[in-house]
């Protein structure tokens, strides 16, 4: 048999026990996530129950191990689950090692484990292509190195940024020429508008409908009084989308997207909506504004750190193609 299809051993250190995981270990793996999540940094939400059933445990074949010390604590874990059509099929990779274990071989082995279940998954499947893909909500600079090690490359990186609303605000003046307004059901077409010219251009575009990304803003927590669209000659030439971020308590704001058309950027305009935002953010109680951006928006990452924005996590996708 090909040692590629063979599981590798298990570190024997530590007196740890590994065992399949499952539903049932739900309360442990939240409870090695929120671990992770309060070194290595992300988006809070990202690590709440229901996204981590969504990760590990979806409706879809798949396979997933973890290891557990004496007390019973889950300390590492990795899941494998694979999805896609008759075109392309996708054996996605998450997983976890709590910070105070790492070094020790548990990613290089997990990392070899969910290879060979990958490869098990998709054995025998009649698709054009097979990829695996690891899938991070808290990339730390070890596990990058530890994914180029094995073959994968990064096809996704953003950077979450947090601005702490208990500070006061730069002082940012809309340009003389351009007004606002906030979310109304009967403006949200302008509001696509703006969005559809400020990023129809850039790699990657989705090419969403208006209905289509109206409810996307509109399902996710959206707030429609911290959502702000900009105007000048009466023409939509710039957008903030502001949800409540109810993981966090006290509550908190998250910048879910916000963008302005070419023609008017570097006046100042994207900096003065984003301060109104803020504002109002924390006029209503809410203790930090989050945000997420692309690693390949330099000028975005710049504009948020003039403002004062620091970078609390990364979360990142890599990829490998599957030879047949």
């Amino acid at each position: 048999m090909n040692n590629s299809t063979i599981n590798p051993p298990p570190p024997s250190l530590d007196g740890l026990s590994w065992r399949p995981i499952t539903r049932d270990d739900l309360t442990e793996l939240v409870d090695l996530a929120g671990i992770c999540y309060l070194s290595d940094g992300g988006i809070h939400a990202m690590f709440e129950p229901d996204e981590i059933i969504s990760r590990f445990f979806p409706d879809e074949p798949g396979a997933a191990i973890g290891a557990l010390n004496a007390d019973g604590q889950l300390v590492a874990c990795n899941t494998v689950t694979v999805s896609g059509d008759s075109s392309r099929l996708r054996a996605t990779i998450v997983g976890h090692v709590r910070p105070d274990m790492r070094g020790r071989g548990y990613g290089t082995y997990l990392m070899r484990w969910s290879q060979v279940q990958a490869k098990s998954l998709l054995a025998g499947a009649a698709v054009e292509q097979q990829v695996l893909q690891i899938r991070t909500e808290s990339l730390t600079e070890s596990a990058h190195h530890l994914y180029l090690a094995h073959g994968f490359q990064s096809v996704f990186e953003s950077l979450v940024m947090q601005w702490d609303l208990h500070l006061a605000l730069p002082y940012r003046p809309l340009p003389p020429d351009a007004t606002i307004t906030y979310w109304q059901p009967d403006l949200a077409d302008q509001f696509f508008q703006a969005y559809h010219a400020a990023f129809r251009e850039r790699p990657g575009f989705p090419g969403y409908s208006a209905d289509q990304w109206i409810t996307g803003v509109t399902e996710n927590d959206h707030k429609p009084e911290w959502s702000l669209l900009a105007y000048v000659d009466g023409v939509p030439v710039g957008f903030v989308i502001g949800n409540i971020d109810l993981a966090l308590d006290p509550l908190g704001g998250h910048i879910y997207q916000m963008g302005v058309v070419p023609a008017q950027r570097r006046r100042g305009l994207g900096s003065a909506l984003l301060v109104e935002t803020m504002r109002r953010m924390q006029v209503a109680g809410a203790v930090s504004a989050r945000l997420e951006v692309h690693v390949d928006n330099p000028g975005a990452i710049q504009t948020y750190a003039d403002l004062g924005f620091v970078t609390i996590g990364r979360r990142a996708r890599y990829e490998r193609i599957v030879e047949q």
